[in-house]
């Protein structure tokens, strides 16, 4: 498997925790080297769906494959950098050791110096020899993100990654994820509450509904690349956000007559 982006391909995936339909016969194919972002209500499997996409979640019903093979086997192979809401750091292991952890575990050169320059250039170069008990909530993610970027994977599965930051550093690191993703033809699939970071990063939004969880919709985002700050004061891109927006209200479930 290349360092290049991989191709993700569900069919028919259907998810069911005891009498809970998560997702019911969710299909969606991501080109290689595309930016997927996914936005939807709370609840409707947004992260049943990247959780099964790393092969995290066994499917009831349905295929995943990774650039053709089994998640597992993409995962193992080091192919899958994954960033959940909540960070998920080695508490023995400095901001540095966990960056590079995962390179080690996947059989490639740790490459302290360049991690090091990945964590300055993410606001963290007082807190590479901290401990994550020494760092704030909002510095653990942007670890955890540092570290998903630095294991060199095809694929990035990212899970509200920049939930716990300020508006500032949220979109400090959305510029970096960008960067880094034009620079290196990963595949990514990004789930996210705000329709606007969604339109901002995106190729594509996937727009998903519940009860049970279901895609509605896929949005193409007619903006061109690069985009920065000064692309979400224009026009097309505040009517990309309204598009997107009337869809989830479209589907939004019919409150219950009182």
């Amino acid at each position: 498997m290349s360092h290049r982006g991989a191709a993700i391909d569900v069919r028919e995936l259907t998810v069911r925790f005891e009498d809970v339909l998560a997702l019911d016969s969710v299909s969606l194919s991501v080109d290689a080297g595309e930016f997927v972002t996914v936005v939807g209500p709370s609840g409707c499997g947004k992260t049943t769906l990247l959780r099964s996409v790393g092969g995290l979640q066994s499917p009831t019903g349905g295929e995943i494959s990774v650039d053709g093979a089994a998640p597992e086997s993409a995962q193992a192979a080091g192919e899958l950098g994954v960033v959940f809401q909540s960070q998920t750091l080695f508490p023995w292991k400095t901001a540095l050791e966990n960056v590079t952890f995962l390179r080690e575990l996947a059989g490639r050169e740790p490459e302290p110096d360049r991690a090091r320059q990945r964590l300055v250039a993410a606001g963290l170069g007082d807190a590479v020899d901290a401990y994550p008990r020494e760092l704030s909530g909002g510095m653990r993610q942007r670890v955890a993100i540092v570290r998903a970027m630095h294991l060199g994977a095809s694929t990035l599965l990212m899970d509200e990654p920049f939930g716990e930051l300020d508006e500032l550093t949220r979109y400090d690191m959305a510029a970096s994820l960008l960067d880094s993703w034009r620079d290196t033809d990963r595949t990514v699939l990004f789930v996210t509450h705000s329709v606007p970071e969604a339109v901002l990063l995106g190729d594509r939004v996937v727009v998903m509904a519940d009860s049970p969880g279901r895609i509605v919709d896929r949005v193409p985002v007619a903006l061109s690349r690069p985009r920065d700050e000064a692309t979400m004061d224009t026009a097309a891109f505040a009517d990309q956000v309204a598009e997107i927006r009337q869809v989830l209200r479209q589907n939004r479930p019919a409150e219950p007559d009182r």
